[in-house]
């Protein structure tokens, strides 16, 4: 089992760094222009070769050692319970890695695609919000409140407005060690849209930073993991959605405000 789990390991990383590498080379070939490129790209592989290795070590380190009979007749219920949810954790954390790389690559090929229906609004959020609670820093409060009731939906792609705001909630809690990170839902901050919006109280983000945080691969925090792909994502799918995303420039006091925009009537 152990085996098999580092084969599959190996095989999604090399996929991967082959997108990565592909993204790199379309960047270069369409002219944008990074500061001093090579080194940049360099720069950038090594912080991704980390965060790929944090979250494989420690899925091959506990499955290890649950795998090995003697090993696991040592351990009490408690700690076996607690490395299931070390290497789930973990799993999430190299499969989201993962799939922002193969989503921008499906972007740039034409081939990531929306499939609109009924989206239950209020529903999407506390998906979104149950889906990464489990990483949010102790002592930090994650809580949602809305201006619609249970049953108001719109046309939209749910697992892409999910998708958005999980994103948003992500990039929160990496940035957010005490305090609170609020999900709203408004229908009166933008008229004829509906506003979704993700505050926290973290270190925030420069004015100046405002579009640069949504430029593919850029990365202020070296210390957190990620690709530098979540932000873009968000914006290239609030874009297909007929909406907008962006940082919050009107927000007062202490941390970020990441605001999605949708239309109410697509």
């Amino acid at each position: 089992m152990f085996s098999a789990i580092s084969i599959i390991i190996i095989v999604v990383l090399v996929i991967a760094l082959a997108v990565m590498s592909f993204l790199f080379y379309q960047e270069k070939r369409r002219g944008l222009k990074y500061k001093n490129g090579v080194a940049v790209q360099k720069v950038y592989l090594q912080n991704m070769s980390h965060d790929i290795r944090t979250p494989m070590n420690a899925i091959c380190g506990f499955s290890q050692i649950l795998c090995n009979k003697q090993m696991r007749d040592m351990l009490s219920e408690d700690e076996i319970s607690e490395y299931g949810v070390i290497i789930q954790s973990n799993t999430d954390l190299l499969s989201t890695l993962v799939n922002d790389i193969l989503d921008i690559s499906d972007m740039e090929s034409g081939k990531y695609r929306m499939n609109i229906g009924t989206c239950y609004v209020n529903d999407v959020c506390r998906k979104a919000i149950s889906t990464v609670k489990y990483r949010c820093p102790e002592g930090v409060n994650m809580y949602m409140t809305t201006d619609v009731a249970d049953d108001y939906t719109i046309q939209s792609d749910p697992k892409r407005v999910e998708q958005v705001i999980m994103n948003y909630l992500t990039n929160a809690e990496k940035h957010t060690e005490a305090g609170e990170i609020h999900v709203h839902v408004s229908l009166e901050e933008h008229p004829g849209m509906i506003t979704f919006s993700v505050t926290d109280t973290g270190e925030g983000v420069p004015p100046e930073n405002a579009e640069r945080i949504f430029g593919r691969f850029e990365k202020f925090n070296t210390i957190n993991g990620g690709t530098g792909l979540g932000l873009p994502i968000c914006r290239k799918i609030a874009t297909q959605l007929g909406g907008e995303a962006k940082l919050d420039l009107t927000h007062k006091g202490k941390g970020a405000r990441f605001i999605f925009t949708h239309p109410i009537n697509s």
